[in-house]
């Protein structure tokens, strides 16, 4: 009975030895996998840490992407711009393109025909050199002619020169001829004016200034510039008749000289009581603007003076 107990004993030693090994060795199992599963754990933990930075730098990049997404948008619509602005520029180069067409087929037609004038030219270039060799000759029996024309010229100077020392001296005798004349009229006009007051002496007649008015009503009554200017009969002649009738008719009228550089002139003048003294061409009965250094009748007055 004390076997079987202490076999019973042993039995039951065998088994809870079993059992603690099985416990120890499930312990053990237990502590394994506790430890697998912490270094599990410490391993995600570390990839949690590794994938969070990871997301963090991604986030960073993700930030930098939209900046160059934004950058990129901007530079798309301007490329777009440009590419609008480009796609304009090709339409117009296209006109020009074409306007240059045309006008290169307008040029090459004006080429083909300047080809033919070309043609033409050379051809009158051969009957220009055929006449330039004509006219070499001519030249040279032209020159022949010169020389001789050139000896005449200088005989035909001298005679000039000869004519103008005689010229010199004809208006030298001239002007002095011009001087006696207006002494002679002086002479007279004093002479006839002196017998004039002694014949007019006590009758009531006497000589006035005319008004502008009259003195027009004159020059148009008095028929002087319908003389005929001759040899004899010259511009001193037309004053001197034109003064006597303006006399007749109890006016005052002056006897106007006139010297240029190369001759003289008489004309007439009345010295009006309302608007002054005024000119007239007896010639023409027209009144004239006169002075020393304006031109009259294609010359430039020196001098002058009135005879009243």
């Amino acid at each position: 009975m004390f076997d079987k107990k202490l076999v019973a004993l042993s039995l039951i030693c065998v088994v809870l030895c079993v059992a603690v090994v099985g416990a120890l060795i499930v312990v053990n199992q237990k502590d394994y996998e506790l430890q697998t599963k912490a270094d599990q754990i410490s391993g995600l933990e570390d990839e949690n840490l590794s994938l969070e930075s990871q997301i963090a730098t991604l986030q960073f990049n993700i930030s930098d992407l939209q900046s160059e997404i934004t950058s990129l948008n901007n530079e798309k619509t301007a490329l777009e711009n440009q590419v609008s602005t480009l796609q304009a520029n090709i339409s117009s180069l296209q006109t020009e393109v074409t306007a240059l067409e045309n006008e290169k087929s307008t040029l090459e037609m004006q080429i083909s025909a300047l080809q033919d004038n070309i043609s033409d030219l050379q051809s009158e270039i051969v009957s220009l050199n055929n006449d330039k060799t004509a006219l070499e000759d001519q030249v040279v029996t032209l020159q022949s002619e010169i020389t001789s024309l050139n000896n005449e010229k200088t005989t035909l100077e001298n005679q000039v020169s000869t004519l103008q020392a005689n010229i010199t001296s004809l208006q030298t005798e001239i002007t002095s001829l011009e001087d006696e004349v207006i002494e002679s009229y002086q002479l007279g006009y004093d002479a006839g004016y002196a017998q004039g007051v002694e014949d007019g002496a006590g009758s009531g007649w006497y000589i006035r200034d005319p008004t502008y008015d009259e003195a027009i009503d004159f020059i148009d009554s008095d028929r002087t510039d319908e003389n005929e200017y001759t040899d004899d009969y010259v511009c001193y002649d037309f004053t001197a008749d034109f003064n006597a009738n303006a006399f007749q008719m109890g006016y005052r009228c002056g006897f106007v000289y006139m010297e240029f550089l190369d001759g003289a002139h008489a004309i007439a003048c009345f010295n009006t009581t309302d608007r002054g003294l005024i000119y007239i061409e007896p010639q023409s009965d027209k009144i004239v603007d006169v002075a020393v250094g304006r031109i009259y009748i294609g010359g430039i007055i020196v001098k002058m003076g009135i005879i009243w």
